[in-house]
């Protein structure tokens, strides 16, 4: 077995890290970082700067970016971009079974089984990522998709998601059809491509809370440990993930996304930090309390005057007017 190490979450500086070298972290070792999912999320996460990209682009022609200034079809037999965005808001089953569109409506750095798609390049990425027409387009895309897949945009600014009223219908849909979970996968990875990043959080977390903690989706949880979590560029953001999935994975013993001591020492220290909270806000209470016992006996005469005269009401016929 290949016991290289490919996940970077837990090492102290990401961009020191090293696929030919095996990390650990407190010296747990956890067995997805020596997983392929773990090499493939890094290799997006880091810039593929682990691949030597086979394929070449005329950056004249720049077909992803055309595509979404709605200047040509994908390919094979497409439509164009603002064409599909409407066809498919109706069209859940063209959806499901063509294969064609996905690569061209999620591109990445990446070569797909589409051979008509075109892997992006850093220069399209650039293009596309300042284009007002590009991203609004691509943002139609992420919420056709998301309809698809049971989900609303509930905020834009933040990302954040919820279940649509059709939820229980599209989470049969991709409980049955299980290469959705690759679909999702790259509509998390190229929302860090073009400039969407911070919605790559609020959707894996919500992935998370269904699967984890509303027994949903089971055949989706996998993908969301081995893939989804693993997408997230921010470091913290993908450790706070790791932390929160442990928490609610049963049974703990058997999690292998992260260094399970680690984790539970984090936990200790917080439950640790919640009760000293706790213990002083009583400690200031009780200050508090002693303080008011300890005025002299005219300032608390005084006080309750004033406070009597200030919140005074008078009620007639059924309404509160304040007192004069």
């Amino acid at each position: 077995m290949d016991r290289t190490s490919y996940d970077s979450t837990w090492e102290e500086d990401e961009e020191d890290d090293s696929v030919e070298q095996e990390c650990s972290t407190n010296n747990v070792k956890y067995s997805y970082m020596y997983s392929s999912a773990a090499r493939d999320m890094q290799n997006y996460r880091h810039g593929y700067r682990y691949s030597d990209p086979s394929y070449h682009i005329d950056l004249k022609k720049m077909p992803n970016l055309c595509f979404y200034r709605n200047e040509m079809a994908f390919k094979p037999s497409g439509y164009h971009i603002e064409d599909f965005l409407n066809k498919g808001k109706d069209d859940y089953n063209m959806l499901e079974h063509n294969q064609n569109y996905i690569q061209w409506l999620f591109p990445l750095q990446e070569p797909g089984v589409n051979p008509h798609a075109t892997p992006l390049h850093k220069k399209e990425i650039q293009e596309m990522k300042k284009d007002g027409r590009v991203t609004r387009n691509f943002l139609e895309a992420y919420k056709l998709m998301l309809g698809f897949y049971g989900l609303h945009l509930e905020n834009e600014a933040t990302g954040e998601v919820r279940r649509a009223s059709n939820w229980e219908e599209r989470y049969t849909n991709l409980n049955n059809h299980t290469h959705n979970n690759l679909r999702i996968t790259r509509i998390l990875k190229c929302l860090g491509e073009l400039g969407f990043e911070r919605f790559q959080a609020p959707l894996v977390q919500f992935f998370l809370e269904e699967t984890l903690c509303r027994g949903q989706l089971k055949k989706v949880k996998r993908s969301v440990l081995d893939y989804f979590t693993f997408s997230i560029k921010d470091k913290r953001k993908r450790q706070g993930l790791v932390r929160f999935a442990w928490k609610h994975y049963e049974p703990q013993c058997e999690f292998v996304w992260g260094p399970i001591d680690l984790l539970r020492d984090d936990q200790v220290e917080l439950n640790r930090h919640k009760t000293r909270n706790c213990d002083s806000r009583e400690e200031h209470r009780g200050e508090n309390h002693k303080e008011d016992e300890t005025r002299p006996p005219e300032i608390k005469k005084e006080n309750g005057q004033d406070d009597e005269k200030e919140h005074r009401n008078v009620k007639t016929s059924g309404c509160w007017t304040w007192g004069t």
